[in-house]
């Protein structure tokens, strides 16, 4: 059971809460589709932790991430005018470049150049990686980027969408690891995929989530946690999907026909509310349709792709009438918007301590308790899992599924490199 305290300790995120400021130090985070960012347009407004930041994409590619507020007198630079390398004020016309300098003060007459060096620039570092676009809070020297399993070195291709959930992060990491809802939340989508696809050897792994709710075993890695969903098969055989979490942002998942995996980020813009990053990566990914279960005539916000329609007193754009013609929830946008739905339905920070949790449950008491014990170690000065400060790195294995005969164990498979 968790407490109230320990609630508040894994999904308090700002100022200096102890979970904020370990992601900070030691983990890249992510902000933006890399899409979205273009060069000669209006900056992008970025929240994280409770911050506000602006982003902006120069002619040459680099991007630039600033505090929000113009240095001079505080005026928002969501406002600014997009001008070759850097953004321009509109308040007083000065000048901040790519790399985080005022090079221009026209407000300032004697010794200029001078002035404008010796003005400080709030700015961190950018980091471009699987079309997405991260950055560096935890000042300092600048690590590495982690290993990731979708990195642009390997050479795979990445289809990728961003939402806007209102409410906290920790709830929508929770559904990126949440196994057993899938055939029951998304209960209409997979029934779609199984009427395109029908019984071909692609969709074993789909037509299995309709066995049987999954057992779960999980243990602990250098990474964060592995997570293995075991489901009853054909022949009594077993269908096994082994999902990774790399602490504290990322949950990659085998998603058991077409030979993609998909890939969930989870980055805190404040105590009530997340960017959800959702797609999948591989040699040939789905589509978005197809990843997201969309419908074909969606017109998506690319910056916001789960933007449910209302709230509470309209049950989030809930339609009624089409779950009596046959649809699961009625809320056939996309997937993604029924996970944003009733995580959304729980509140911006969700009271855990009222939870009564069941045997499918295994991979979420686990997941806190890392968190947790996370938490208390980083506090008491040791680097938490996977942190890109540790010496050397950590890498992250691809996730897979596979089938199982009797008797045979997931730890004996050797995870992808």
């Amino acid at each position: 059971m968790v407490t109230h305290a320990e609630n508040e300790l894994m999904t308090r995120v700002e100022g200096d809460a102890p979970l904020g400021r370990l992601m900070r130090d030691n983990y890249w985070v992510p902000f933006a589709l890399s899409e979205n960012l273009v060069a000669d347009e209006a900056p992008t407004p970025v929240r994280l932790f409770g911050e506000n930041y602006v982003a902006f994409r120069a002619p040459d590619g680099r991007i630039g991430f600033l505090d929000e507020l113009c240095p001079h007198r505080r005026a928002s630079l969501v406002l600014a005018r997009a001008e070759g390398d850097g953004l321009r004020c509109i308040y007083h016309g000065w000048k901040i470049d790519v790399s985080g300098s005022v090079v221009e003060a026209p407000t300032q007459v004697v010794r200029p150049e001078r002035f404008c060096a010796g003005v400080p620039v709030v700015h961190f570092p950018v980091h471009e990686e699987g079309g997405i676009a991260w950055v560096w809070l935890g000042g300092g020297v600048v690590p590495p980027f982690p290993d990731l399993p979708f990195n642009d070195e390997y050479g795979l291709q990445m289809v990728m969408t961003i939402s806007v959930v209102p409410v906290n992060w920790l709830q929508g990491l929770e559904g990126g690891i949440d196994s057993v809802h899938g055939p029951i939340l998304h209960r209409s989508a997979i029934e779609a995929i199984l009427r395109e696809r029908g019984n071909s050897s692609d969709t074993a792994g789909v037509r299995a989530t309709f066995a049987a709710p999954p057992r779960y075993e999980t243990e602990e890695a250098p990474f964060g946690l592995r997570q293995a969903s075991l489901r009853r098969a054909e022949d009594d055989r077993t269908y096994l999907r082994v999902a990774h979490l790399f602490l504290p942002f990322v949950v990659v998942v085998p998603n058991g026909y077409a030979g993609a995996t998909h890939v969930f980020g989870f980055a805190p813009v404040d105590d009530t509310h997340h960017l959800l990053f959702f797609g999948n990566f591989g040699e040939t990914p789905l589509s978005l349709p197809e990843v997201s279960a969309a419908r074909q005539d969606l017109v998506a916000d690319p910056r916001n792709f789960a933007s449910l329609e209302g709230d509470r007193s309209n049950s989030w754009g809930q339609d009624r009438e089409l779950m009596k013609n046959g649809h699961w929830t009625g809320f056939d946008r996309s997937a993604i918007d029924e996970d944003a739905a009733v995580q959304v339905s729980m509140g911006p920070i969700v009271d855990r301590s009222k939870e009564n949790l069941s045997s499918s449950d295994v991979a979420i008491a686990h997941t806190r308790r890392l968190i947790l014990n996370t938490i208390a170690t980083y506090e008491a000065g040791q680097l938490p899992p996977g942190s890109v400060r540790t010496p050397g790195g950590v890498r992250i294995p691809q996730p897979f599924d596979a089938v199982l005969d009797a008797g045979e164990s997931w730890r004996e498979l050797e995870p992808v490199s």
